[in-house]
């Protein structure tokens, strides 16, 4: 089990048991003293949980450990899958983009390359790109959102301007013909300012959102590729041709 599993497991514990003492990780996952404290590190460093001594507790913001926890869980394996296929198209010397995105965070998470630039809004992702000590993060300064731990608003569009992105990854709510869509307006506004500053622009989105639509959409002006996990339907699938997409589908490997 890795990381990154032992700490959804770990979140759940946390929502029966309020605390969890480094001794009980050690027996529950069978690790080290050493691997504890890092897990304990990690779960205090994300704001997933307060450290005690001896170990961690549920924090007073308890719905933000449910909503991180369910959107993690949730396809976990699929998104996974996903962000190491987008990984590959990440170099050395690049300047990225990471998009507030749970499949996203798994990208951020796993970055082998060395002497990046990483950009990004999402407090988490910022987090999980600064582990590699080799690339540089840049976490974009603007009104903070308590609960999803994102920063936006106009300064973070007005940064935007000032990058050229060699590849961005970005996530969405849906996907149909019609458009990439998402449940705020404020959305699409930086989605856009990201497509005009990048070369590349990849969207991360797996079976779950194919056919789902919400309130605000996006055309698919500037996407150069869609990796997603189940071959998309055939209407789908002939408008992302017609539109010069590439569909980049896992099972389709």
């Amino acid at each position: 089990m890795n990381q990154k599993e032992r700490i959804v497991e770990a979140l759940k514990l946390l929502e029966n048991k309020k605390t969890i003492s480094q001794e009980e990780l050690m027996r529950i996952f069978s690790i080290s003293k050493d691997t504890a404290r890092r897990d304990i590190l990690k779960l205090v460093e994300s704001g997933l949980a307060e450290r005690y001594p001896g170990g961690v507790s549920l924090p007073i913001l308890k719905p933000q450990i449910e909503s991180y926890t369910s959107r993690l869980v949730k396809q976990s394996e699929q998104k996974q899958a996903i962000a190491s296929a987008a990984g590959e198209v990440i170099k050395d010397h690049m300047t990225i983009y990471l998009d507030v995105s749970t499949t996203v965070h798994f990208l951020a998470s796993d970055l082998e390359q060395n002497d990046l630039l990483v950009v990004t809004n999402s407090m988490d992702n910022a987090i999980a790109a600064s582990q590699n000590k080799a690339n540089k993060v840049y976490l974009l300064g603007g009104f903070f959102n308590f609960h999803s731990r994102v920063l936006s608003g106009e300064p973070v569009l007005g940064q935007l301007k000032q990058f050229n992105f060699d590849v961005a990854f970005i996530g969405g709510a849906g996907l149909t013909d019609e458009g990439i869509f998402y449940s705020e307006l404020t959305d699409v506004y930086l989605k856009q300012e990201i497509i005009r500053n990048s070369e590349k622009v990849y969207l991360l989105i797996d079976h779950t959102k194919v056919n789902t639509k919400t309130a605000f959409k996006l055309d698919f002006s500037g996407i150069d590729a869609v990796i997603t996990n189940e071959p998309l339907p055939k209407d789908l699938m002939q408008h992302l041709i017609s539109k010069e997409v590439e569909v980049i589908s896992l099972k389709g490997l």
